[in-house]
């Protein structure tokens, strides 16, 4: 009988899911480990839903109930600014965000979530941060300044720019008020716009008023946001980011779990979080249709104009590496993924 790779793969996965699940569940002490969890982003978008959700359910279902969580909305106990102190200092037990929000002490952060036209597709993230290092770097840049461990969130994003005016090129970004978040202002910044930082929850309002022309943001969250009430054009191709936030946990919390609920959170942001990514891929595609159903332009831009984003795009990356040791060595896994795909 022939088994095919993909088969094979799926077997070991199962196989070492129900591993750690009744390593788990037979685990002797019984003790039972309740996290609070708080959230970065609306509780009606994917990020919210699918990631943190699949990853949340996971973690319970493979624990035999040993780990649960109380769970709180963005913003319910500490401020999404906030959120990286509060798990250090064991506010929060652990904290799902974005680490775009924390570069200022973070600088790394700005590749941690994916540099500006990096990876189109979520299986590059998945690849340079398992298979090339750059989950340690990250880790690194994050537990060498806050007692926390950190977890890759990979997403699935169609990301872009959606605004209000119906334009035609990329040019017509000169000027524009783009919300738009840590190396993405800087980004939208060289290609003519002017980077303005909103919270999630007051972009609607944002939009609706005209205090901005656009967000930088995911199809799925455009939609979840009903920005297309206001949105004409989105400027999706290529995409600019397929998208990674993370799980923060405490590091007392981590150490005080035993290996077997260690194993079971490794399993469910790893894996797990590679299942929930290609349910995030199809909640995007979703929305695309949504938006353009709504009467929004799709632009895909031309070929010189690709290549004045691409040199934004390079320019951003040089200044993101000169920001420390540990970013240098970050965008240089980039920089070597990119020339092994690309040939760049």
């Amino acid at each position: 009988m022939k088994v095919s790779r993909r088969n094979m793969i799926a077997a070991g996965l199962g196989a070492t899911a129900t591993a750690i699940t009744a390593r788990a569940a037979s685990a002797q002490d019984g003790q039972v480990f309740t996290l609070r969890y708080q959230g970065s982003h609306p509780s009606n978008q994917a990020f919210t839903t699918v990631t943190g959700g699949g990853f949340r359910d996971l973690v319970e279902t493979m624990s035999g109930g040993r780990i649960r969580f109380e769970t709180y909305d963005a913003g319910a106990i500490v401020a999404v600014a906030g959120m990286v102190e509060a798990v250090d200092q064991g506010i929060l037990d652990v904290g799902q965000s974005y680490g775009a929000f924390y570069t200022g002490d973070i600088p790394e952060a700005d590749i941690e979530v994916g540099l500006p036209l990096a990876w189109e597709n979520a299986w590059e993230a998945y690849d340079a941060y398992y298979n090339r290092g750059l989950r340690d770097v990250i880790n690194e840049a994050y537990s060498s300044r806050f007692n926390v461990r950190h977890f890759p969130a990979i997403m699935a994003l169609t990301y872009g720019v959606a605004l209000r005016d119906r334009i035609s090129s990329l040019s017509e970004l000169a000027g524009k008020k783009i919300r738009a978040v840590g190396v993405y202002g800087d980004f939208v910044r060289k290609l003519g716009g002017v980077p303005v930082v909103i919270p999630g929850a007051e972009l609607y309002t944002a939009m609706q008023l005209g205090t901005i022309d656009g967000v930088l943001y995911g199809a799925e969250a455009v939609a979840a946001a009903n920005l297309q009430d206001f949105c004409n054009t989105m400027i999706y191709s290529p995409n600019w980011n397929t998208g990674a936030g993370h799980w923060i946990i405490n590091g007392n919390t981590w150490n005080a779990l035993p290996e077997d609920l260690q194993n079971v959170i490794e399993f469910a942001a790893r894996y797990g979080n590679a299942a929930h990514t290609m349910n995030y891929a199809a909640e995007e595609a979703r929305n695309m249709l949504v938006l353009e159903q709504a009467g929004m332009t799709m632009l895909r831009l031309s070929e010189e104009e690709l290549a004045s984003l691409r040199d934004a795009a390079q320019e951003t990356w040089d200044d993101v590496a000169a920001k420390s040791d540990l970013a240098a060595s970050a965008v240089e896994i980039v920089r070597k993924q990119q020339q092994d795909f690309r040939n760049l």
